[in-house]
C-alpha cells in the first residue's frame, strides 16, 4: 500500500487529513520520491522536524534551522 497522492493538496484540502507521522491535523505536505513522489501531510511540528533532519544532513548552519524552527 502506498500513502499519500499524487495530486497536491489544496489549502483546504490539507487541513481535512491527518499528519502521517502523528496523526494530529496537516498544515503542510511532502512530496516523497521514496514514495513514488506522492504528497503526504504533516502538520507544523513534524515540518519542523523534517526540515531539522533534512538541514543536518545538509550541513547547514544550525542559525538558519534555528530561525526556521521559531516562524
Amino acid at each position: 500500500m502506498t500513502l499519500g497522492r499524487k495530486a497536491p493538496y489544496t489549502e483546504i484540502g490539507i487541513t481535512r487529513i491527518p499528519c502521517a507521522h502523528c496523526k494530529r491535523p496537516s498544515v503542510h505536505q511532502w512530496q516523497i520520491c521514496a514514495n513514488d513522489n506522492r504528497y503526504m501531510g504533516v502538520c507544523l511540528d513534524c515540518d519542523i522536524e523534517i526540515n531539522h533532519m533534512v538541514g543536518k544532513f545538509m550541513r547547514l548552519p544550525k542559525r538558519l534551522l534555528t530561525a526556521y524552527a521559531k516562524r
